[in-house]
């Protein structure tokens, strides 16, 4: 069951860091803010934040050594996107 959990960890790291992408460098930031009338990127830091919190939980419960690199991988990267991801969001209203 953990291995199953560190994959599902991993595949979601990879997914908030391709919405990131997507949001960053595409027309579709200035539409969803449009539609929805939020910040699409305090949402996905949220949601960055709770696979950090879930990845650390996971962490707990590896028992070899790949699902172990999964789940230590998939912390690295959210912590470095939520943290740039607050930046973003923090410090981004101040320049506009």
């Amino acid at each position: 069951m953990p291995e199953k959990l560190s994959h599902l960890v991993f595949i979601l790291s990879f997914i908030c860091l391709g919405l990131f992408l997507l949001l960053a460098f595409s027309p579709l930031y200035d539409i969803y803010l449009n539609r929805i009338g939020h910040r699409p990127f305090s949402t996905l830091l949220l949601l960055t934040i709770l696979v950090f919190f879930v990845s650390v939980m996971v962490l707990k419960k590896v028992q070899n050594w790949q699902s172990g690199f999964h789940v230590l991988f998939s912390i690295i990267l959210t912590l470095f996107l939520s943290s740039v991801l607050a930046i973003i969001v923090f410090f981004g209203g101040l320049f506009r």
